[in-house]
Formats: structure tokens, C-alpha cells, sequence
């Protein structure tokens, strides 16, 4: 009994997450949804930034963290790259192992096409009376959408609240990106992962 006590609070004590994001939206809203996790910025994403360039950059940010979390979180954007949301996963993992990180739980989401994308797909969120909801929300420039329906919107703060205000539920549905990307993260002790799938 006291032995699958200790490995109990082993395993508890490993799941220590860290969050790698895009930029401060990213990391506003895992400030809300996930607080008191430590999250570090990337800052490097863009339509032009090579994913050779992004992993460096990463595993720059994993040795800073010096082996002191686990699992490592990791968000960026699709932007309008033409790989799959799996191969950009799966080559942006080998790009990271290639920089010297090679014994770390990596667990990486891509938004399709950017976080916006993630909050349209609940479109009751944003929807006006002269909006039109897209047919499909993953892939197109979701920024754009929402400020076609809101008079202003400001990323970092607009963006955030819009987030939180759209239903787990309803994204995990309408998105295959973040459906992939939550699937990951179900072992992590966070109130928001706390919805019914489907």
C-alpha cells in the first residue's frame, strides 16, 4: 500500500507542465484557463519563419527550463503553411530532437490557421446580426472573420476574452486542431480540460 502510494505521488509530482507559445495572446489565455503554470514566449512565428528556425528557438527555451517541468506544452500556429497539421507536429518534434532535445515529453499543438480559428468554431461568441458564419472555420484567416464582426478587436485583449468565453465543448467539436491538440492533455490537473467530448 505505501509503495503505490509513492509511485502515486511520483507520477503526480512528473506532471508539471510548462507552456512554449506563439506570442502574448497564447500566453494570456493560458494564464487564465491554466494559472500558475510557468509559460514562455517564442515569439518567432510568422507566415516566413522556417520551423528549423522555430524549433531552435524552442529547445533554446527547454534548456532554460532545465528539466524541472513535465510535460512541455507547446502552441503555435499554423499561418498559412501547406503541410498538415500532423507532418508540421511531426517534423517540428524532429527539428527539436535535432537541437539537442532528446529526453523530454514534448506535447505540440498547431491552431489551424491561428488561435482565432479556435475561437470562431464557436461561433455564438462572436456572431452579430449581419454576421455569416463560415461554413468551415479551420484554415481560413480567423482574425479577419472576427473583425469583420466585431467593430474593434484588439488581439490581446479581445482575443483573450473572446477565448473564454467560447465553449470547450463546441471547439473540441467544430475543430479538428484543437480536438488534436486537447487530446494530448488529458493526464494535466486543469479545471478547463473538465468538459464532456464527444
Amino acid at each position: 500500500m505505501v509503495l503505490v502510494i509513492s509511485i502515486f505521488q511520483i507520477l503526480y509530482k512528473m506532471i508539471n507542465p510548462a507552456f512554449i507559445v506563439d506570442g502574448f495572446t497564447e500566453k494570456l489565455i493560458i494564464e487564465k484557463i491554466c494559472p500558475g503554470k510557468t509559460i514562455k514566449r517564442a515569439d518567432i512565428n510568422g507566415k516566413n519563419v522556417t520551423l528549423d528556425a522555430i524549433a531552435k528557438k524552442i529547445a533554446s527555451l527547454i534548456r532554460l527550463l532545465n528539466n524541472r517541468y513535465h510535460p512541455i506544452i507547446i502552441l503555435i500556429d499554423k499561418e498559412e503553411r501547406n503541410e498538415s497539421i500532423s507532418d508540421i507536429i511531426n517534423s517540428l518534434h524532429s527539428k527539436i530532437v535535432e537541437n539537442g532535445i532528446t529526453s523530454c515529453d514534448i506535447r505540440i499543438g498547431v491552431a489551424d490557421r491561428m488561435i482565432e480559428n479556435w475561437i470562431i468554431a464557436d461561433w455564438a461568441c462572436i456572431s452579430s446580426k449581419m454576421s455569416t458564419k463560415p461554413i468551415v472555420t479551420e484554415g481560413i484567416n480567423g482574425t479577419s472573420v472576427i473583425k469583420k464582426n466585431k467593430i474593434n478587436y484588439n488581439k490581446t485583449t479581445d482575443g483573450v476574452n473572446l477565448f473564454l468565453l467560447a465553449n470547450q465543448k463546441i471547439i473540441y467539436k467544430n475543430s479538428e486542431s484543437y480536438r488534436c491538440f486537447i487530446d494530448k492533455l488529458n493526464d494535466l490537473k486543469c479545471e478547463y480540460l473538465k468538459f464532456e467530448r464527444e
